[in-house]
């Protein structure tokens, strides 16, 4: 088979969206250096097309417990076939990209997973990859932009552009690799202007998501006191059959929610770019030559509607976002300050300029007042709104409807992301924002995101189980130890829960109380704010220690859920070091923990 000269293949395996992202910024790295290059998820590409291309390049992160990304599975699945040769991947040149966090057990087990398999299939590396740590100072992005300055000049030394070519400049914008231009040029021959929704909520239209469910709200509740400071919502939906087939969730399993931006900043950001003569149009976006993985949009919309259903105005704008508004100054001043961001020596800068202060892309948009950004880059230049994950807070005979068969019934333990920044503005993240107003009996598109590494079932209900939260971070317990009781004779329950105040943040503390009563669960509170001395989830995890080592020595289930990595490290130590500090066989102890079963989801 023969090598597509000068073209790369960059593939992403991302759970967040955050290795497509820099899989895209390669691409356009590539792109510089007169490579022709596409840009896929994994899931999208054959194990023959690897064969094709002068190199490829794998960005990918590891999630849950040392799993892959769920578009990468059924191309690791393909990987992983018996039959394969072992020499069959001997042309390829490759090299990888991980994105973890060394929290977890199994660091970056994604990244090196895959780079075991293709080293026993034959295929060898262009240039060391790398294992990005999400607990790094700088961050994954700041490990990211110094690896790829390092993959420009490897690429540029060893295989430099053709007949005399110089890479492109940065101050040269590239060709769009999505441009609305033919969509919009479409709008002349369709008639009229849709009438515009200028305020409220985000119009009750439901999108065009692969594999989706039609959910209806069913319960907003919040479940903390108004005086509160932190405002958590119990929400509940209503999914009923598709095709036949009944929704079905298990412990871990997550709801995709898919939020929409509110009409008002659609206008702001319409108004700031001069875009009110062509806002409301209707075009055809099947007339595109391509459109990016992600898009969930109608064919026939709007710029308007693309703008509330489908581009993140809100969030924090990345490095490549800030280089593309550039291109579009009339500013000299504004033009190198945002070039500036872009650059590694001023990384600092960037970071204290939009992530710290989390500023948005729209309020960005409006302090550098001479950019203005032509409509048909909207796709190529704005990241897309990406489905939000809520792990599923009900479990067993909790997920059926209480009067509807066939109607599965989910709940959501959601706080409400509501804060003001060092800048002194408040701030409400876009799903906080959207589910806040979201109507009664609202219905909307949501997909559901099965769990990789289970810990529930039968046999798993018969093992001790060690459940360790603080925070929301107490609903996928709640749907392990609701799931564990509908199970004959389940292992014992240890639940260790931590928060600020038991009168206002006990999270289903009737329920806890009974199950305590019918002798199927032991809690253990931590309510650091009720006391002068603050006790934490690992304090109580100490002081059992005894007890948590005949667990672990029982084959244990060791369950961590919560919003702070802190905490996480802190009940790992809490649990570890007790069971080996001072033991005769200290050596033959952490080989007995190296094969325990932690589950751990942090956020």
């Amino acid at each position: 088979m023969a090598v597509q000269d000068r073209t790369a293949l960059i593939l992403y395996g991302s759970e967040t969206g955050n290795a497509q992202d820099m899989a895209e910024e390669l691409g356009r790295l590539c792109q510089r250096l007169h490579f022709a290059n596409h840009v896929q998820e994994l899931d999208a590409v054959d194990l023959n097309a690897l064969l094709q291309y002068r190199f490829v390049v794998f960005v990918i992160s590891t999630t849950g417990q040392g799993d892959m990304p769920h578009n990468a599975l059924a191309f690791w699945k393909k990987l992983l076939r018996k039959k394969l040769p072992p020499g069959c991947l001997s042309t390829l040149k490759y090299t990888t990209f991980g994105l973890g966090d060394s929290t977890y057990f199994k660091f970056n087990w994604a990244a090196r997973k895959l780079n075991r398999r293709l080293e026993q299939l034959g295929a060898t590396t262009f240039i060391d990859g790398f294992e990005a740590d999400e607990q790094f100072p700088d961050g994954i992005d700041g490990s990211f932009v110094r690896w790829a300055e390092g993959l420009y000049n490897h690429l540029l030394q060893t295989d430099p552009p053709p007949n005399g070519l110089e890479p492109i400049p940065d101050d040269v914008i590239l060709p769009a690799r999505w441009s609305l231009r033919k969509a919009l040029e479409s709008s002349s021959v369709l008639n009229g202007n849709v009438d515009p929704v200028l305020s409220g909520p985000p119009p009750d239209q439901l999108l065009p998501i692969p594999g989706c469910w039609t959910a209806t709200m069913v319960d907003n509740v919040r479940v903390t006191p108004a005086s509160h400071w932190q405002d958590v919502r119990l929400v509940s939906f209503d999914i009923p059959r598709k095709e036949g087939q009944q929704l079905r969730c298990h412990p871990g399993d997550c709801l995709t929610i898919y939020p929409k931006n509110f009409p008002e900043d659609a206008q702001k950001l319409i108004t700031l770019m001069a875009w009110d003569d062509i806002a409301d149009k209707p075009f055809d976006l099947s007339t595109c030559d391509s459109l990016p993985q992600g898009l969930h949009a109608n064919q026939k919309c709007t710029l308007r509607e693309l703008l509330i259903n489908n581009i993140d105005i809100t969030s924090i704008p990345r490095r490549s976002f800030l280089k593309g508004m550039s291109y579009f100054s009339t500013n000299p001043d504004h033009k190198e300050r945002l070039l500036e961001f872009t650059q590694t020596e001023f990384l600092d800068e960037y970071f204290d300029y939009a992530t710290r202060p989390r500023r948005s892309i729209l309020e960005v948009l409006e302090e550098f007042s001479s950019v203005k950004l032509p409509a048909e880059r909207l796709l190529d230049i704005f990241p897309l709104i990406r489905g939000r994950d809520f792990s599923i807070a009900n479990g067993g005979e909790q997920l059926n409807h209480p009067s509807q068969e066939g109607v599965t019934r989910v709940e959501l333990l959601i706080a409400l992301v509501k804060y003001r920044t060092i800048l002194r503005k408040p701030r409400q993240g876009l799903c906080s924002r959207y589910l806040d107003n979201l109507p009664q009996a609202s219905t909307l598109c949501v997909t559901h995101k099965p769990v990789l590494t289970p810990i529930h079932g039968v046999q798993n209900a018969q093992r001790p189980l060690v459940a360790i939260a603080t925070g929301t971070g107490l609903a996928p317990i709640r749907a392990l130890i609701q799931e564990r009781r509908t199970h004959p004779s389940p292992g014992p329950t240890l639940l260790f829960f931590g928060n600020r105040n038991r009168d206002a943040d006990y999270f289903f503390g009737d329920e806890w109380d009974a199950a305590v009563r019918d002798g199927d669960l032991d809690v253990f509170l931590a309510f650091s704010r009720d006391q002068r001395t603050k006790v934490y989830v690992q304090d109580l995890l100490r002081q059992e220690s005894k007890r948590l080592e005949g667990i672990i020595f029982r084959n244990g289930i060791f369950s961590v859920c919560g919003g702070s990595t802190k905490m996480a490290d802190a009940a790992k130590t809490a649990v570890f070091d007790p069971f080996t500090e001072g033991a005769d066989d200290e050596d033959g102890r952490k080989k007995v923990l190296s094969s325990l079963t932690w589950w751990q989801e942090i956020w």
